[in-house]
This record gives C-alpha cells, sequence and structure tokens, in this order.
C-alpha cells in the first residue's frame, strides 16, 4: 500500500519540522518507498533533510510544462529532482479547477516529470454533477486517456513512473467519502482502461483520495483495486496520519 500526504498550502517551516519529528519517533513503521510527504515548495530543502536518512521520500504538488525560461512562479522537473525528491502531484482537482488546468497540460507535465526521473501521481476525479448526471464514468476515462496522451506511446517513460489517484472532488476536504461500492466501481474502471489501452510492464497503482482519515482508511484500503491513499488534511497531524499508515499494514 501507498500512504501520500498532500499539505497543500498548510504549515509554516516550525510546524512542519515540528510534524515531521512526530513522524520521524516512529521510523521503524515505515515500508520504504511507500510512504511519501508533498510539502509547500518553500520548505522542501528543510523537510527532505530531515527524512533523507529515513524510508519517507518526499515529493511536490506540482511541477512546470516547461524546461526552464521566463516562466515566472513555476519550478521545473529538474530543479524538483535536484531538491531531493522522488515524486510529484499532477492534475490535481484543485489545480483544474482553480488554475484551469486542462488534461493536456497535465499530460506535458508528466512527460517532463518522468524525462527528468520523477515517479508521477496523476489526479482524476468527477465533480458533483458530473456524478448526478450519471456521466461520471464517461468524464474520468476523457481525463485519464487525455493525463496519459503524451506518455501512451512510450513504454519506458511508463514502465514503473505512474500511479493513477482517483479523487471524487465532491468528496475531498468535505468530509463525505465515497462509499465502498462508489471506489469499487471506480478503480475497477481505471484499471479495465488501463489494460485495455496501454502496456504498462507492471501493476499501474490506483490510489482512493477524498477525506481519508484514520477512522474510514481501514475499510478504504480493504477495497478490491485500491493500492493506496492520498490524504489532504488527516497528513496535518502526525498521530492520525500514522494510525492511517498503520491502518495500511
Amino acid at each position: 500500500m501507498i500512504v501520500a500526504g498532500n499539505w497543500k498550502m498548510n504549515l509554516n517551516i516550525n510546524e512542519a519540522i515540528e510534524l515531521s519529528n512526530g513522524l520521524l519517533k516512529h521510523n521503524e513503521v515505515f515500508v520504504e518507498e511507500k510512504i511519501i510527504i508533498f510539502p509547500s515548495f518553500l520548505i522542501i530543502p528543510e523537510i527532505y533533510n530531515l527524512f533523507k536518512n529515513s524510508k519517507i521520500s518526499i515529493g511536490t504538488q506540482d511541477c512546470s510544462m516547461y524546461d526552464n525560461g521566463a516562466f515566472t512562479g513555476q519550478v521545473s522537473a529538474e530543479m524538483i529532482k535536484d531538491a531531493g525528491c522522488k515524486y510529484v502531484i499532477i492534475g490535481h482537482s484543485e489545480r483544474r479547477s482553480l488554475c484551469h488546468e486542462t488534461s493536456s497540460i497535465v499530460s506535458q507535465k508528466a512527460v517532463k516529470a518522468v524525462s527528468a526521473g520523477l515517479k508521477v501521481i496523476i489526479c482524476i476525479g468527477e465533480n458533483s454533477k458530473d456524478r448526478e448526471k450519471g456521466d461520471y464514468l464517461f468524464v474520468l476515462e476523457d481525463q485519464l486517456k487525455q493525463s496519459l496522451s503524451d506518455l501512451s506511446n512510450d513504454n519506458n517513460l511508463l514502465s514503473n513512473n505512474i500511479i493513477i489517484a482517483y479523487e471524487p472532488v465532491w468528496a475531498i476536504g468535505t468530509g463525505n467519502t465515497a462509499s465502498k461500492k462508489d471506489i469499487e466501481e471506480v478503480h475497477k474502471f481505471i484499471k479495465e482502461i488501463i489494460s485495455s489501452n496501454y502496456q504498462f510492464n507492471y501493476d499501474l497503482p490506483i490510489l482512493y483520495g477524498g477525506s481519508v482519515n484514520s477512522k474510514n482508511s481501514s475499510e478504504i484500503f480493504k477495497i478490491n483495486n485500491v493500492d493506496g491513499v492520498l490524504v489532504g488534511g488527516a497528513s496535518l497531524k502526525s498521530d492520525e496520519f500514522l494510525k492511517i499508515i498503520k491502518n495500511s499494514m
């Protein structure tokens, strides 16, 4: 199981260090390459230094679709790799909605990230209107295929570098977790799309994200085709995040 904690735009440096030290006290429970922390850009060097001798990996919450140049405010995949990161989240629903990021942009960013040697978590998810109209599977298939479109013809890029996170937009930060039936249906659907359209030489992991916490994570981990979780708010408290990690074992 993969347990990824997305801190989003939270925690100043002192708060982040305190949280990190709380996790490091229990380093013996971590499985190498399975626990990933995604701090905000500015504190990555400090957090990387804290975790570099642990079994926790560090990633970033986004990267640029460009290598370098006059792109104010952006951070390239190469810069991210140089900072010690192994992972990057691309296409999170908040990036798609607040920054108007399209699946085409997600795909171009993914190419830059894997080409730089990063592993990519590509997020897809439907909103409440898509769910209510019954169009959510079509929406998810379109997001998935477009987000992988620039990678689909290169098996070397696809190999062991891609993770998909299903995050229903209506569940993120609302406290409303998708039902077991909903999660199982979508994860099975994603696996089928992947196996029918792409030649991955590994079992591509699919994470669930959307109001995951210590109380519901045990049941989520038991659902068929769930390979881990992408955690938001519950990753901001070391005790809560540790409980989720322990539930995954």
